[in-house]
């Protein structure tokens, strides 16, 4: 009489919704099985990207275990990490060429504090263009093509492995089945640094953003100061921000990091002849527009980079299925559990996200 395995709601969802037989296991998505082994109850083991059964006999999960991911996914994640950067970049360049000048100028004593705030806007703006947008447009892509390089050493490895069980017994021996766990084990650590790099990059992303916040708050408090010191100075700020208007900037990229940008000359034109009597409210009216443009900014870059660390977090499990698959599997399950991991499709994916990645460093 046939027994019948039977395989939890939760795992039986992950099986595929076609019936199909590997060897004599015949499985479903309602979670059933059944071999014929005797009056032997089996229960399934979960092993990575497969079920085992029992009797050697293993069952593939619905989800694609190739060692890439989505390769028009990842594309467009790196692609809007340093796009991102470049827009940040335009921004952190008109607070640096545009506004910083504008503070050597003589100004009344109580705008001081209004002073000190616009300085310390310019100085997180250089920063970002000296510094952390050097870091974000050569890390992560970085992140990318150091780990394809080893991707394609671990392939050739794991191919020549595959090779050496086929020409013998088909059957892997316990030290080849040692060397395709630890050529896992080398790009998982591929994958640990490269999570680790991007996540460094996204936590003084996070920096940043809460320093433009900062920023903004600050920016704010000066306008009530503005307003104390200066007849209708909150009216004509507003009128100074509405001759702005969301097209004021001449703007030459110079790289991923540097801009040469000025203010269009008609438009300084208008916001100094609205300033009249008071030009100190011209630096401070152009970085608070700057600084509202920048939060929003910000907000794009950090999604951006989300969409990187998803890419190094969905490797990072695949890879550790693939381990946990190989190190748990019978030797004779071996080969086509270092087959479905599909070494060369995957390879074919990181060599193309690494030529990505090497246009995106030289600005393409």
């Amino acid at each position: 009489m046939a027994a019948e395995a039977r395989i939890s709601p939760a795992l039986g969802r992950q099986l595929s919704s076609k019936p199909s037989t590997l060897g004599n296991v015949a499985y479903r998505q309602n979670g059933a099985a059944s071999e014929s082994v005797g009056s032997e109850c089996i229960e399934p083991n979960s092993v990575g990207n497969f079920v085992e059964l029992g009797g050697g006999h293993l069952v593939q999960r619905m989800f694609d275990p190739m060692l890439a991911p989505d390769k028009a996914t990842a594309t467009t994640a790196l692609q809007s990490s340093i796009s991102s950067a470049a827009v940040i970049t335009v921004y952190a360049g008109a607070l640096r060429y545009t506004v910083a000048p504008l503070l050597t100028a003589a100004m009344p004593a109580w705008f001081a504090p209004v002073k000190a705030s616009i300085a310390t806007v310019v100085t997180n703006a250089t920063n970002w263009m000296d510094d952390l947008c050097i870091d974000v447009t050569t890390v992560i892509p970085n992140s990318v093509i150091a780990f394809a390089s080893t991707f394609d050493t671990v392939s050739d490895q794991i191919n020549n492995i595959e090779t050496e069980i086929m020409m013998s017994s088909g059957v892997a021996t316990p030290g080849q089945k040692q060397q395709a766990v630890d050529a896992l084990t080398v790009l998982k650590a591929g994958i640990d640094k490269a999570n680790g790099d991007v996540a460094a990059i996204d936590a003084r992303l996070l920096d940043l953003t809460n320093l433009v916040q900062a920023d903004h708050d600050a920016l704010a408090t000066g306008s009530r100061l503005v307003a104390q010191n200066i007849p209708d100075g909150s009216v004509i700020s507003q009128s100074m921000t509405v001759d702005l208007g969301n097209d004021f900037l001449n703007i030459t990229p110079n790289g991923l990091c540097m801009v040469s940008i000025d203010i269009k000359s008609d438009v300084m034109i208008r916001i100094t002849q609205t300033a009249g009597a008071h030009p100190e409210l011209l630096p401070f009216v152009i970085a608070q527009k700057l600084i509202d443009n920048a939060i929003a900014d910000n907000a794009k870059a950090t999604t951006a980079l989300s969409s990187v660390r998803a890419v190094w977090s969905l490797m990072e499990g695949l890879v550790k299925s693939a381990i946990d698959d190989v190190s748990m599997a019978a030797d004779e399950n071996v080969l086509p559990v270092l087959r479905q991991a599909e070494f060369a499709a995957a390879r074919d994916v990181w060599d193309q996200l690494s030529s990505t990645a090497r246009s995106l460093m030289q600005g393409g």
